[in-house]
């Protein structure tokens, strides 16, 4: 799937950025293991804590504390801010609950959400996927993935 994607900014000759939570990296790791990747690839940032999301992503606190850090709202803000940061035609942000716990109430174990944004759409999907910490992150970086092709490749 992600050499689809990567192909696919190749030819269109567009960049892609990543906001990453849940997937600890998982998303960055997978483009970058692809020789050619950096023509494409601007950049990540892992905002794993509510600390990174608002100090370096540039997320506001009363938001936040509004939404909760796994929320639809918080998903694409994480989605455009890291797209604005790193300059790239595309973003992908993920934040979710890989358990055993949550950040609080009306989170729950296995809520994820994907968003991924282009110059003029966001499109934010929520998932649950109750499962190991392993493999919930694979989960979700082959959902985010998915939803990035279905969303701006097969449109």
């Amino acid at each position: 799937m992600i050499k689809k994607i990567l192909d696919y900014l190749m030819i269109k000759n567009k960049t892609i950025s990543f906001a990453e939570s849940c997937t600890g990296g998982n998303l960055s790791v997978s483009i970058t293991k692809i020789p050619g990747a950096s023509k494409v690839f601007n950049g990540s940032i892992v905002s794993y804590s509510k600390y990174s999301k608002e100090k370096i992503i540039g997320i506001e606190k009363h938001e936040i504390d509004s939404f909760s850090s796994v929320s639809k709202e918080i998903a694409i803000k994480m989605a455009k801010k890291v797209k604005e940061k790193f300059n790239s035609d595309y973003s992908i942000a993920v934040t979710g609950n890989a358990g055993p716990g949550t950040d609080g109430p009306g989170s729950f174990v296995g809520d994820c959400f994907i968003a991924v944004s282009s110059k003029s759409e966001i499109f934010c999907e929520k998932y649950n996927f109750v499962s190991s910490r392993e493999d919930f992150i694979k989960i979700v970086t082959e959902n985010s993935f998915k939803l990035f092709i279905d969303k701006i490749i097969n449109q």
